[in-house]
């Protein structure tokens, strides 16, 4: 197999656990719908990737000593090239061209000139295939030329929609609008730890236009009661704490809005960084629940969703320790462990 790749679009190793929870969601995915097809009421399946990059990736083993730099590659998973580092990675828009049932048509939004070029490359390499390469910003190609496109009957087509985005570029607005076509599925790559935690303050006093950031990406307010709560003090009035793992319980609302307007939302499956921290959250929306089970199953094969308490960072050492009946109980119980 001959990849074609811009050495700067390196990604660091995380990617391969992303892409292979994709690649795996694909295969099924595309194997059921060629089977609807057949039966003849659905007239296509599309997949559509809203941020495609260069279709192809170098991957870095060893990370920059510089610790700016470092924290640069984790919130972007772009490294620089290092020649005797690298190793060769498909990309998500290869990764959906190499399906065993290829999709009806297959669009990669990409605002970069250099990137647009890549994919063009990889469109001329995959000639039997129906593929559309787009230049433009994706929200609005989203929410107009597919959601909204009224040449499209989601009576009789289908697709899923890959959202990988570096950071909070999708808001609230663009997953509505697909969601409401009741035939999209979103595949979304959700930001918490590299993106949102970054702008979630410890005092919890914003600005009026930190907030509307927020507000706009999850299409409402409610997340500062999700993550804020307020607590009384020894000297007898309150305070504001943000809560203590602040990124479990944003997670699990997140999901149920997805769920809320989509119908079903899967599992969520952690993606951490080669020092063991978290990155962001990959979840399935989806209008069906075949998807759902599916997509559970596959992300169960990762790190899913904790269940672990919420608890106020003051008194997080309180509930955390460990008291001395803890280990006699255990070893009573040992059908526990």
């Amino acid at each position: 197999m001959v990849f074609i790749f811009m050495t700067k679009d390196a990604v660091g190793p995380w990617a391969k656990h992303k892409l292979g929870h994709l690649r795996a969601y694909l295969a099924e995915y595309s194997k059921i719908m060629a089977s609807q097809v057949r039966k003849g009421w659905c007239k296509g399946y599309h997949y559509v990737d809203a941020f495609a990059g260069p279709g192809a990736h170098s991957v870095r083993s060893r990370q920059p000593q510089d610790p700016l730099q470092q924290v640069f590659n984790e919130a972007t998973e772009h490294l620089h090239s290092d020649e005797g580092q690298r190793q060769f990675l498909a990309g998500s828009p290869r990764v959906a061209l190499e399906t065993e049932h290829p999709f009806s048509t297959y669009v990669f939004v990409e605002k970069s000139d250099e990137r647009v070029g890549e994919l063009e490359k990889l469109q001329a390499e995959f000639k039997g295939l129906k593929i559309a390469v787009r230049r433009a910003d994706c929200n609005p190609y989203l929410r107009d030329t597919v959601a909204g496109n009224p040449k499209i009957d989601w009576r009789q087509n289908q697709a899923i929609v890959f959202l990988d985005p570096f950071g909070m570029q999708v808001p609230w607005s663009t997953i509505e609008r697909l969601a409401a076509t009741k035939a999209i599925e979103v595949f979304i790559n959700f930001p918490e730890a590299m993106a949102i935690q970054r702008l979630l303050l410890r005092s919890g006093e914003f600005t009026t236009t930190q907030r509307k950031k927020l507000d706009d990406y999850f299409g409402s307010a409610d997340w500062y009661e999700v993550l804020y709560k307020e607590y009384p003090t020894l000297f007898g009035d309150t305070t504001i704490e943000k809560v203590e793992k602040p990124g479990l319980p944003l997670v699990r609302w997140y999901r149920a809005r997805l769920a809320k307007v989509f119908g079903f939302a899967s599992k969520a499956a952690l993606i951490r960084n080669t020092k063991n921290k978290p990155l962001y959250y990959l979840i399935l929306a989806s209008p069906k629940k075949t998807g759902i089970k599916i997509a559970n199953h596959i992300l169960s094969a990762g790190e899913a969703l904790s269940e672990n308490r919420t608890v106020p960072r003051r008194y997080a050492s309180i509930f955390s320790m460990r008291w001395p009946w803890t280990s006699v109980r255990r070893k009573s119980r040992p059908w526990k462990r």
